[in-house]
Formats: structure tokens, sequence, C-alpha cells
């Protein structure tokens, strides 16, 4: 039995429509009155910043992601998608795509990248989760169907594999949500691929995507002890967006707003974090 340890992933993005996808937004803008005084660029900007939600609706993406088992249930809480999921009721776990005798995929938790193999909660780690894969193997030799063997899956399996169609007011909203430090690890890692793949096909949104923060200019974070207020979470990153004497400061809803805002530096340091968030690599002591 091989045990294959595996970072969450994004694959196969692609905007229906192209790099030119951005002009449907500009096109449903000009329908509902928008007028021909303002460029088609800064019509598309416009819409962005002002969640003007319904014309964003006409850009579609898909893409297809693989997460744990454990994270699968949170990424669906984002409704507003089209997914089809990889089947644990009519395939061996161990299967891709009609290929038997794979490895079994899992998802190694953040907080336990960063620690030796000596560490000893990395080894109950990889105790309990073989020990999980060898009663799923028992149970299907002894005729139990796949989809009650699957029951005693690890919560890391890898099976949380999706084709998703969403389209783009949806997927900024992800963004938004989940771009945040106090998101799970997982889904930051998910979350910061997709921020990449989606600059790569519409650059016009470099400066207008992160957390919800930046995209408001007003963090909703209001009160949270840990990452806006207070001694920071030991669990989590910190806000890059906390601190009043920065140039980068994003007050809550019950602060005042800064002097200055420089949003060239916010890009910069939010994609610093995202793309350590989506290469996988944790450190200890730092999240």
């Amino acid at each position: 039995m091989e045990i294959k340890a595996v970072k969450p992933l994004v694959w196969n993005f692609q905007v229906v429509g192209g790099r030119e996808a951005w002009r449907e937004v500009v096109y449903s803008a000009r329908l509902s009155g928008v007028p021909e005084t303002l460029g088609e660029e800064e019509v598309f900007r416009m819409m962005v910043r002002n969640d003007y939600g319904s014309a964003l609706e006409h850009v579609l993406v898909k893409f297809d992601v693989k997460m744990s088992k454990g994270l699968a249930p949170e990424f669906l809480e984002h409704r507003m998608a089209s997914h089809t999921g990889y089947s644990t009721r009519y395939s061996r776990v161990d299967q891709r795509w009609g290929e038997e005798g794979g490895a079994y995929e899992v998802v190694v938790p953040w907080h336990l990248l960063g620690r030796g193999e000596d560490d000893p909660s990395v080894r109950g780690f990889w105790r309990v989760v073989e020990e999980s894969l060898r009663e799923y193997e028992r149970m299907l030799e002894a005729g139990v169907p796949r989809e009650a063997a699957r029951y005693v899956l690890p919560f890391c399996q890898a099976v949380g594999i999706y084709h998703v169609t969403m389209n783009l007011r949806s997927l900024l909203n992800l963004l938004g949500l989940r771009l945040c430090v106090r998101s799970s690890p997982e889904f930051r890692c998910i979350a910061s691929q997709l921020y990449f793949h989606l600059l790569d096909h519409l650059p016009l949104l470099r400066g207008l995507v992160g957390c919800r923060g930046f995209m408001l200019r007003v963090c909703p974070e209001e009160g949270v002890t840990g990452v806006r207020s207070g001694k920071p979470h030991p669990f989590y990153p910190p806000c890059p967006f906390r601190d009043p004497r920065s140039k980068i400061f994003l007050p809550t809803k019950g602060e005042p707003a800064p002097p200055s805002f420089d949003p060239s530096l916010a890009v910069r340091v939010q994609e610093e974090l995202f793309r350590r968030w989506a290469s996988w690599e944790g450190e200890r002591g730092r999240d």
C-alpha cells in the first residue's frame, strides 16, 4: 500500500472567452446605461470596484481542483457554482480515472508540514492514516461495498476532486473570503492559486482582487481578537493591514480611515503572502 502526500491543487484553469472575456462585462454595463464617455477598461474596473455583480456574472471561469475530504464541505459552501466530483461510491480511493493500483493521496495539514518526521504529532498523524487505509482495504477484500468502506477514510484523504464552473462574481466573492488570514490554510492555498490563475487570464484585475478588506478598503473583521486587535493569534499569519503606522493600514468599520493608502505596496505585500500560501510549504511557528 503506497501513501503519497500531495498539496491542494488547482489545474485546467480557463476563462470562457479567453483574455477578452472582460468585454462581456463592458457590453452588459453599456446595455444597462453606462455612457460611452467612459473607456472600456475603466468601465470594467468600475464594475469590479463597486461590486456591480450582475454584469460580472456574464464571465464564466472553469477549473479542476483537488483538496482533502475535510475541506470539501467548506469549498462547497460556495454554492453559486456548478461542480462534478470524484465519486468514492463507485471508485476505489486509490484509483484515478479508471487506473488501478495508484497511490492513496493525502493532504498533510499545514501546521505539521514544518515539523520533523520524529515529531510526535507527525508520527501520530501517519499512524492513524495508515490504520484507516488498511481497514478500508480489509473491508473491500471482505466484500463490503465501496460506499460503506469509505466511511473509515481519514479527513485528510485527497478525494475532494471537482470540475468547477463559476461566474466571476462568485469567484471574486470566494477570493475575498478565502484570501483572508482567518481562512483555513488549505483553503488559502487553493484561493491563492486561483488568484494567480485569474490574473494570468484577466490581468486587468490586478490591484482589484484580494481579501475583503483590500477590495472594500475597510476590513469587515471588526473586533476579531488575534487578527485585527490584541495579541496575534498563534495559528494565523498576521494580517498585513492591521498596523495603523503602515502605509497599507486598513481600518475596520469602527475605526477612522487612514490619511493615505498605498495600493501598489498593498498588492506586493499580499502577493508575497499568496505565493507562500500557494506553495503549501508550511513553516513551523509562522502559521
